[in-house]
């Protein structure tokens, strides 16, 4: 009897310290890419009329996730593209009609031309470093 009382103690021990190993285990890498913060989602609507962007200048923070919406509020086809981004951003837009595209804007700086059929029609910046987070 006094075997048995024994026995049940060791394996109460030894699942008690079972159950605390994976706490003292060093976290992995799906708890990393959890912790990550989620990249920010922003709407941005623009209007062309005759070869004009409004509004004309935007600006969006670093690997923001660009939900863009054009609308040609013109009588005639165009061209629109993004410079810097135009292998991203870059269609044809029927009169009337509504460009809707999705891009993260991870390329910063404040040189980037809205274009109408080739021409620049507006400004897009990224703000934020071109350098990579904790280096200098």
């Amino acid at each position: 009897m006094k075997r048995a009382y024994l026995a049940l103690v060791a394996i109460t021990l030894a699942l008690a310290l079972a159950s605390r190993l994976p706490a003292r285990m060093p976290r992995g890498a799906a708890a990393t890419r959890a912790a990550a913060p989620a990249a920010r989602t922003l709407a941005l609507a623009l209007a062309i009329e005759h070869g004009a962007v409004t509004p004309e200048a935007a600006s969006v923070p670093r690997d923001a996730i660009v939900r863009l919406s054009v609308w040609n509020r013109g009588a005639r086809p165009l061209r629109f593209a993004l410079a810097g981004y135009d292998d991203r951003v870059n269609a044809a837009i029927a009169a009337g009609e509504t460009l809707r595209v999705e891009f993260v804007a991870d390329r910063p700086g404040g040189d980037f031309a809205w274009l109408v059929d080739a021409q620049p029609a507006g400004r897009f910046a990224v703000s934020g470093s071109h350098l990579v987070d904790g280096h200098r």
